[in-house]
């Protein structure tokens, strides 16, 4: 009887390589939002696209796409939390002089 194993020829499992160079290509065309959030994005495209019932094999494509509209809906430049809330710089107090 002959080994049935050895005769598959794709194998169907999501690869982290798969999941690395996708995450590349996100990095590379969206400069202008930080890394991490680039990545975050992308690791709950990867989880709801599985819970969605994808096959393995159009996983890593989908969660791409779907990182893709997400990030587009998120504004370019965000203001810093302190201008946004209207606070300026702090002022670092100064020491008194001691006569």
């Amino acid at each position: 009887m002959a080994d049935v194993t050895a005769d598959v020829t794709m194998d169907d499992r999501l690869t982290n390589q798969e999941l690395r160079e996708a995450a590349d290509r996100l990095l590379a065309d969206r400069r202008d939002v930080p890394a991490g959030s680039v990545i975050r994005t992308f690791s709950r495209s990867v989880r709801t696209t599985l819970l969605d019932g994808f096959s393995t094999s159009e996983v890593v494509a989908e969660a791409e796409r779907r990182t893709r509209e997400l990030l587009a809906q998120r504004p370019a430049a965000r203001p810093h939390l302190r201008m946004w809330a209207g606070v300026g710089v702090l002022a670092v107090p100064r020491p008194r002089r001691v006569r």
